[in-house]
């Protein structure tokens, strides 16, 4: 009786503690009463740990912040509630979208996907080999990247611009519509990751050597750090190409990534000088420039010609390195023995 008592006490004391700090979440369910604790996790069936803790501030910052916990998970209906449902991107959420006045949905992105490289299925509609390896919405879009901008008086700069947001607000008074609309707008006119973090999201499948192995692909990520692009953004360059810049083709959807061997691929041989071309790069590049292998490893079977010219500077740097060694070393050896001779000279009489 006495361990009844206490627990419905100490349920209380969570949710008055709860409904104190997240009354502002507009959560009909009060989800954050239990999820607001750092140590809410499980061991699974399969042995995989799950981890239920939710960051209130990295959510309200993040994209979805004016969405509630049932747009996403629909089959949540009471608390406590069953072991909930993966979520469908796809679904259509409860906010209505500006231009069509329809509820949001991302099956537009998912459509596009399906005719990437990255589609776990091929173009007959067949699942491909090593479906663990293509990629899911939540590993590419692991956390939110928010980077507006602020326009003043012809100046560029990164924040949030003070004079944009209460022209809006003249009109938008209700809530935090003003700022929501305009880092959405903002965002999205530049990059929402800096290119260094493009290239680390890459990494996480791209690097792995069992990853390449699997798909014979070469070590991409690597290669192209070794490159006068990937030292540039080492030291924090973000007017440099990363991954994306030049494996979309110019004016299409981001997620429409293509592989190499399809002809309407921004890195096909054929358009990989209209890749270099743009406004925002080189605008004046010959197909010269264009010809440039920006992923080259020195394997002998499929790049021999770099295999080969590589042995070749590595002889001729020893040749050169150890001639001088040998003059230095016959230098030191006439300073220490001046009169030592390896032929004597004979006396004529």
């Amino acid at each position: 009786m006495y361990k009844h008592l206490l627990a419905k006490l100490l349920i209380a004391i969570v949710g008055l503690y709860g409904i104190a700090d997240y009354s502002y979440a507009g959560d009909e369910l009060n989800c954050v009463l239990c999820h607001k604790f750092r140590g809410l996790s499980r061991i699974d069936k399969s042995g995989k740990f799950r981890l239920f803790y939710i960051n209130q501030e990295l959510f309200d910052s993040g994209p979805h912040r004016r969405n509630k916990c049932k747009d996403c998970h629909t089959d949540i209906n009471k608390i406590p509630h069953d072991p909930a449902k993966k979520v469908d991107c796809t679904q259509q959420c409860h906010m209505l979208e500006p231009s069509s006045q329809q509820k949001f949905s991302h099956k537009l992105v998912a459509k596009i996907l399906k005719k990437s490289v990255h589609s776990p299925i091929d173009k007959d509609g067949k699942p491909k080999k090593y479906q663990q390896d293509y990629p899911g919405c939540k590993d590419c879009h692991d956390q939110p990247f928010y980077r507006p901008f602020s326009i003043y008086k012809g100046e560029l700069k990164a924040g949030v611009s003070k004079r944009g947001i209460t022209r809006c607000r003249s009109c938008h008074t209700k809530g935090y519509f003003a700022e929501d609309f305009y880092e959405h707008v903002t965002t999205r006119l530049r990059k929402s990751r800096s290119p260094l973090e493009t290239i680390n999201a890459c990494a996480k499948c791209h690097q792995d050597k069992g990853f390449q192995q699997r798909h014979n692909l070469d070590d991409v990520v690597t290669t192209y750090k070794h490159t006068f692009h990937g030292e540039l953004i080492q030291l924090g360059s973000e007017r440099t190409p990363d991954c994306l810049d030049c494996h979309v083709v110019e004016g299409e959807n981001i997620h429409l990534i293509e592989a190499q061997t399809v002809p309407t691929s921004a890195v096909y041989k054929t358009n990989v000088q209209a890749t270099c071309r743009t406004e925002e790069c080189h605008s004046k590049a010959s197909a010269q420039l264009a010809s440039f292998k920006t992923h080259v490893t020195y394997d002998r079977k499929k790049y021999p010609m770099e295999f080969y010219m590589l042995i070749g500077f590595k002889a001729l740097m020893a040749i050169v390195l150890y001639f001088f060694l040998a003059l230095i070393f016959m230098e030191l050896l006439r300073r220490l023995f001046p009169g030592f001779s390896f032929f004597k000279k004979k006396n004529k009489d």
